[in-house]
């Protein structure tokens, strides 16, 4: 199905009929490999734990989400261009269906074939600089992917040691028209490291960082809001995590239950089994468990944050600046 037909279909089953679990966006995890092992990080993610599904593993998952309500597929991982076949999974694709995006610590974008291969076969590029990635001096040639036609996204990981330097990182990401999006770290359950910043301390300054540099931060004012406890009334699940073999954690990757393999059925078909809809409900009646996964998608759980996210990046797509 067209993606921009899904997209419409999808604001009007989540905005319009108020369906509270309706995923437009999927996480992909195609790798648990990576050549770094951030301390933010589940290890999970890392370690090679959760494994590597084949080429012709990845591609029937993208089959099976094609028909689905899924508009948004990002690569990720561990670190997805550790794969062979990374290019060849992002073709597959970005066939009209998805708009696909790639997410990546950086380690080959200094590969000149690698880029000018990369550019038709993506709609966004999402590079992970941080402190916890050791290349926050990338920011210094940020501009260099221009010449290769690709709309960067700086993703940043916002700790409780670091949040004093995300202006600096903004100004950076202004210079080259591109956008960035700060991501607060998350202290895993089993994790030793507690990293996550002071929600309040957070909002006070990505509030600041949005009146200042505007459309720059990608960070919604939903989302922002959120960081404040100012949610809307009702929790909703608009996103969802693939594991490398198909596996779907579910309604996240932190409290969720496996209710499915997307190798061997379409999501449309998982998510109406009634396992889900328990999952669902529990969700409902304990939502502050969920806080997290509310935290990421209250962004879009009003027609006004979304109507001013959807306008952003409607000009990022044709105009590829910020």
């Amino acid at each position: 199905m067209n993606r921009d037909i899904k997209a419409v279909r999808w604001f009007i089953k989540t905005q319009l009929l108020k369906d509270p679990f309706n995923p437009g966006y999927a996480t992909f995890k195609v790798t648990s490999r990576c050549n770094l092992r951030c301390t933010f990080c589940n290890p999970s993610y890392y370690n090679g734990e959760l494994g590597e599904g084949s080429t012709e593993t990845i591609k029937k998952i993208i089959d099976n989400l094609r028909d689905s309500p899924v508009v948004v597929l990002s690569f990720e991982g561990g670190e997805p261009t550790t794969r062979k076949d990374i290019l060849e999974l992002l073709q597959y694709a970005h066939d009209g269906s998805f708009y696909v995006m790639l997410t990546t610590n950086g380690y080959r974008l200094n590969d000149d074939d690698f880029l000018s291969k990369l550019a038709d076969k993506i709609d966004f590029l999402h590079y992970s600089i941080d402190e916890y990635h050791w290349n926050v001096k990338s920011l210094d040639t940020l501009c260099k992917f221009r010449q290769y036609g690709l709309k960067v996204n700086v993703q940043t990981v916002a700790t409780r040691y670091n949040l004093h330097k995300l202006e600096d990182k903004v100004k950076k990401v202004r210079e080259c028209n591109y956008k960035i999006l700060v991501l607060p770290a998350v202290d895993y359950p089993d994790s030793k490291v507690k990293l996550a910043p002071d929600p309040n301390e957070l909002y006070n300054v990505l509030s600041e960082l949005k009146k200042k540099y505007t459309s720059t931060l990608n960070n919604s004012w939903g989302f922002i809001r959120a960081l404040k406890g100012e949610f809307p009334n009702r929790l909703v699940s608009y996103a969802i995590s693939i594991y490398p073999n198909g596996d779907l954690p579910y309604p996240d990757d932190m409290n969720g239950e496996i209710v499915g393999n997307l190798s061997q059925e379409k999501l449309n078909d998982i998510l109406k089994k009634p396992k889900v809809k328990e999952l669902q409900r529990k969700m409902l009646e304990n939502q502050a468990k969920f806080e997290y996964l509310h935290l990421q998608t209250a962004s879009f759980n009003s027609v006004r944050d979304l109507a001013e996210y959807v306008n952003e990046m409607v000009k990022w797509r044709f105009l590829g600046r910020a």
